[in-house]
């Protein structure tokens, strides 16, 4: 997906409150802000991809004040408080009928995507989201998914943020019970936004709810084959179903062709991603492509 003109006004916000979290040093942090102005002023142009955009951002912030992780604290919150939420959850899952659970874990997981720090105009108030758990999906093929899962259909299930990694596990753990072997995959460390690492997916259990849980090999936000290494570049190729969660993930994986049918889930935060995926802003979608399928 590419940039949109309120993007270079998400871009730049998020860098400064990033610049702010990370040194308390003026000095630093105008030097921060003065190539980042000079980064924008480069590369935003009408063919970048946000999130592309993004973790150059990042890891220049980080070069420049030292701190690889301004989130850090707050993602441990996150995912403390998704975990207080998760027996609510559950019992949620434990009430739906067999047919709904599919659409009732994805929901779930969908609202989860409202934690994304800083984004203007965004809540990231998951406690505020699960309000609107019982609102449908704006967009909704999770039965076109479940009817492509078989026995041992191989899953690789691409996480986002953390905190809502916890809400993630319902999902997880639905797709297995339908019969995928699921293998979910976070991102490989900071600077990554507040995308979760291996850490956070251990904090929330999610090696317990997966068949397999790996990295993508890669620092940067979203899925980025021109940095991740061979071994996870063939096993997202040889996939027979993908579930991509969040925002980030759709601006990055919509760039090339889907290697197999790809479900994108999220919630649509902002005004260039609910264009481009044709719904308003603030919904929640669960978007199935098929093979082959690009932006």
């Amino acid at each position: 997906m590419k940039v949109g003109s309120r993007c270079g006004y998400c871009l730049l916000h998020r860098g400064y409150q990033m610049i702010k979290l990370s040194t308390d040093d003026e000095e630093t942090r105008f030097q921060a802000m003065d190539a980042l102005l000079e980064l924008m002023g480069n590369d935003f142009d009408s063919n970048c991809v946000p999130s592309v955009l993004g973790a150059e951002r990042e890891r220049l912030i980080a070069r420049i004040t030292g701190c690889m992780d301004p989130y850090k604290e707050r993602k441990i919150k996150e995912n403390e408080l998704a975990l207080s939420l998760l027996p609510d959850m559950e019992k949620k899952m434990d009430e739906t009928l067999p047919d709904e659970k599919l659409r009732t874990a994805t929901k779930i997981s969908c609202l989860g995507n409202v934690i994304d720090y800083d984004v203007p105009g965004n809540n990231a108030s998951l406690e505020d989201a699960l309000m609107f758990l019982d609102n449908p999906l704006y967009i909704d093929d999770t039965d076109k998914l479940k009817s492509m899962i078989e026995d041992d259909t191989d899953l690789l299930f691409l996480t986002d943020n953390a905190g809502e990694v916890a809400l993630d596990t319902i999902l997880v753990k639905e797709l297995g019970r339908l019969g995928a072997r699921v293998t979910v995959a976070v991102k490989n460390g900071p600077p990554a936004l507040n995308d979760a690492l291996m850490v956070d997916a251990l904090m929330v259990g999610m090696d317990k709810a997966a068949d397999e849980l790996i990295t993508t090999g890669a620092d940067a936000i979203g899925i980025r084959l021109d940095e991740s290494p061979q071994w996870f570049i063939d096993r997202y190729n040889n996939s027979d179903l993908i579930v991509a969660k969040g925002m980030a993930n759709w601006e990055t994986m919509t760039e090339n062709p889907a290697p197999c049918p790809t479900m994108y889930v999220f919630r649509t935060k902002c005004e260039p991603v609910a264009r481009a995926v044709g719904a308003p802003e603030n919904q929640s979608i669960a978007y199935l492509v098929e093979k082959g399928w690009k932006l």
